[in-house]
């Protein structure tokens, strides 16, 4: 029989029961408000980190797609379809990128400049900063700064580029006779490979190579993550950079960015005899003035400068020092010498002595058919020389073993057809890289 007090108890239980009861569906309908909040914040800032990122990816690709190829600006903003998720503005800038001489601030020892290189910052001088947007609203408000870097991958430990043909698209590539002490970048896929190299790295999706050490041993590729970078100083769009062609000599878009805008000096004239050696320049012309004549070019006249050659050149003799090294040629600055022709045959370039002085030979043909001949006369010689090439094939005829200190860069076949071709890397370039063609890459870093 239940007595008052039982059914108090049980009352006061049952109560006690609805309390916790009651508590317990308050707090969990709190967490699951908590929670949902929780989620509504989270998506918002993930939809701000995505808005940033997307601006900072904006902002690179302006930098190596638009301004690149320019030599002034105007500040101006640019925005996805949808502002809000990714925007920029980016200051106004008044010189072509890859003319700078200005040394970065910092040392990045992961880039493709192996720590050294030239930068360009596009700044109003009152602002130095591309400012981007996070989503918040239209107006991109976050600065954040860009540089974009360049330097010439011959100088860079990179001794042999490879670039993808791109006057004559169906060009064939090959290499014979050469031996890299450094690395060797493929940007496309030779149809054969007789060369040795210490290492070499491709684009992602194109087929590995069986390269070999001068040891003999299999070399890996190089697959460090390096950051987007572009073989070219010219208008094109992203399918141009990501192609790797090359077309850094003599171009229009914009012709700041080119070679033969760093040799302001006339071109040699082959039909004109000139005895006069002041220079360094020197030509024996056709009697009759109707053949092609031979220049010569002594490299360690402390007068030489830059030379240009248009054409109406048979042979170009390149006459360097009875030793290796020198120093007085050592300390003579770095030339470039231009053979740029839109017609004729290329001329034969002679390559007698030795030579210590820092030596740019560019070639460039819009009709060349037969390849470039290039002859060292001298037995296992040293020469300091980048050699870059556009359009031209190269036929190396060497006595013995040459030790060619710089690089090439070609998007030929360059065929070593008599002697061998060390390529070694030049460590004192000094100067030489504000003559060189360069690659470009992007970085950036917080205010």
């Amino acid at each position: 029989m239940k007595t008052p007090r039982n059914r108090g108890s049980a009352l006061l239980l049952a109560l006690l029961l609805v309390a916790v009861v009651g508590v317990l569906t308050a707090g969990w309908l709190s967490l699951v408000t908590a929670r949902a909040n929780y989620v509504e914040q989270l998506a918002a800032a993930t939809k701000r980190r995505v808005a940033y990122e997307n601006s900072r990816s904006l902002a690179s690709e302006f930098l190596l797609e638009r301004l690149i190829s320019s030599t002034s600006g105007t500040a101006a903003t640019f925005a996805l379809a949808d502002p809000t998720w990714g925007a920029i503005t980016v200051p106004a800038w008044s010189s072509a990128p890859l003319l700078s001489v200005e040394a970065p601030a910092g040392v990045n020892l992961f880039s493709p400049g192996n720590g050294d290189g030239y930068t360009f910052v596009p700044n109003d001088n009152a602002n130095n900063y591309i400012l981007l947007g996070d989503g918040i609203s239209n107006t991109p408000s976050i600065p954040r700064k860009f540089q974009l870097r360049s330097r010439s991958p011959l100088l860079s430990g990179t001794l042999l580029v490879s670039q993808t043909p791109t006057l004559t698209p169906s060009a064939t590539v090959a290499f014979s006779g050469l031996d890299t002490a450094g690395l060797t970048f493929l940007w496309t896929y030779p149809t054969s490979i007789g060369l040795t190299s210490n290492s070499y790295t491709t684009l992602p999706g194109v087929s590995l190579f069986s390269i070999l050490s001068l040891g003999g041993n299999t070399v890996l590729m190089n697959n460090l993550a390096l950051p987007r970078q572009i073989a070219n100083p010219r208008t094109g769009g992203a399918s141009f950079y990501a192609a790797g062609q090359f077309d850094a000599l003599d171009n229009s878009n914009p012709a700041a960015n080119s070679s033969r805008a760093k040799v302001t000096t006339a071109a040699v004239n082959g039909l004109v005899s000139d005895n006069d050696n002041s220079d360094g320049v020197t030509c024996t012309a056709d009697p009759l003035g109707l053949l092609p004549g031979t220049v010569t070019v002594t490299l360690d006249n402390p007068a030489l400068g830059n030379v240009l050659i248009t054409g109406n050149v048979l042979t170009l003799n390149l006459v360097g020092q009875s030793t290796y090294p020198n120093a007085a040629a050592d300390d003579l600055p770095a030339i470039l010498i231009l053979i740029d022709q839109s017609s004729g045959v290329l001329p034969i370039v002679n390559l007698s002595l030795q030579n210590s002085r820092r030596v740019i030979l560019a070639v460039k043909s819009t009709a060349a058919v037969l390849p470039l001949v290039m002859n060292f006369t001298a037995i296992s010689p040293s020469w300091r020389l980048l050699l870059e090439l556009e359009n031209v094939p190269v036929n190396i005829n060497a006595i013995g073993f040459v030790s060619q200190i710089g690089g090439i860069r070609s998007d030929r076949s360059v065929l070593v057809v008599a002697g061998s071709v060390r390529i070694l890397p030049e460590n004192d370039p000094k100067f030489l890289g504000q003559l060189a063609t360069r690659t470009a890459w992007v970085e950036s870093v917080a205010p």
